[in-house]
This record gives C-alpha cells, sequence and structure tokens, in this order.
C-alpha cells in the first residue's frame, strides 16, 4: 500500500522555503521492511527551498526503531538521529544521478519520499544491532554458549591440526614450496 502523504508536488510549490514532516510509526515500518523492521517512532523535518527548477531539501530524523538483535533475536530499540540533505531537479525522466542529486519527471513533477526517509533511516543505523551487555534473551544466550562450548571441545573432524615447526598448520606446509625468491 502506497500513500499520498508522503508526496511533494514539485510543480505547484512557489518560490521560496517550505517546511513538512512527518511522523513515522509501527504501521510505516512493517509496511516497508517485510520484516527487518519490528517498528519505531521516528519524528522526521524537511527543510525545502525552491529556487527556479531547483529544489535543496534539508532531513532531520530523530526517534528509534524496533529490529532483532542480532546475538539474541529479541526486539530492540535502536535510537535513530540523521539528517540528509541533496537536491532535486526536474528532468525528462526520474532517476538518482547521485546521493546528492534526484531528478524528477517535468511531465509528473511529484517527489515521492516514502522509500526515500525509509532508506535513510535504515542506513543510519548501526552495522551491529545488539542490546546492551546483559540485556540478551537469557535462554538464547546460554542455548549459544553451550554451541560455542561444544566446539571448542570437540575438534573438526580429523582432530587438531598438526603444526610444523614454524607453527604452521601442515596441511598449508606444501604451500612454503610456491614462494619464489
Amino acid at each position: 500500500m502506497h500513500t499520498d502523504q508522503y508526496k511533494v508536488n514539485l510543480r505547484s510549490l512557489p518560490e521560496g522555503d517550505h517546511e513538512y514532516s512527518w511522523h513515522l510509526d509501527d504501521a510505516f515500518f512493517e509496511r516497508l521492511s517485510e520484516g527487518s523492521m519490528q517498528g519505531g517512532e521516528v519524528e522526521v523535518d524537511l527543510q525545502l527551498r525552491r529556487t527556479g527548477d531547483v529544489f535543496s531539501l534539508s532531513f532531520d530524523y530523530e526517534g528509534y526503531v524496533t529490529v532483532p538483535c542480532d546475538r539474541c533475536l529479541d526486539p530492540v530499540d535502536i535510537d535513530v538521529e540523521s539528517d540528509r540533505e541533496f537536491v532535486v531537479k526536474f528532468g525528462v525522466e526520474a532517476l538518482e544521478e547521485s546521493d546528492e542529486i534526484l531528478v524528477v519527471s517535468e511531465l509528473d513533477g511529484v517527489l515521492d519520499l516514502e522509500w526515500i526517509l525509509y532508506e535513510d533511516i535504515v542506513l543510519s543505523l548501526p552495522i551491529q544491532r545488539t542490546h546492551e551487555a546483559g540485556e540478551c534473551n537469557p535462554e538464547m544466550m546460554s542455548a549459544y554458549d553451550r554451541v560455542a562450548t561444544d566446539q571448542v571441545r570437540e575438534p573438526s573432524e580429523g582432530g587438531a591440526p598438526t603444526l610444523d615447526e614454524d607453527g604452521i598448520d601442515e596441511r598449508w606446509a606444501a604451500l612454503k614450496g610456491l614462494k619464489r625468491d
């Protein structure tokens, strides 16, 4: 379901400064994220300046999103505090020239920001999304510890590797002969 509330009709905007704001809630994230985000509350403010057929956009994001923890898979709230600026101009067809320049079709003249808002938030999140130390699901962490401990205790098939006089795994020793002086 695509909504019109995130669309800005650039053709009808008079020159000068314009302000927009949106409250992105659980429904927004559930609709767009296909399970990678379980919800959130993010306030988005947009400052838009039109100068001729060039539009300067400046976004500010503040709030949180709920995602699965990378360690225990339980929901974890991750703070969102980000900003982004880019330029929009009219062209023959809609395309993204670069991360900073977006072209909107002259005929349509409408900028749909829904996916841009979502992508900006996703890109602002840290690579590793985890609970603070000690806050992960204790059952999951216990199961993880059991599996990790078992793998350390039981060496892989064939036992522990044999090391040569240089401390190198003998299975790789043949590669030494490939060295060229």
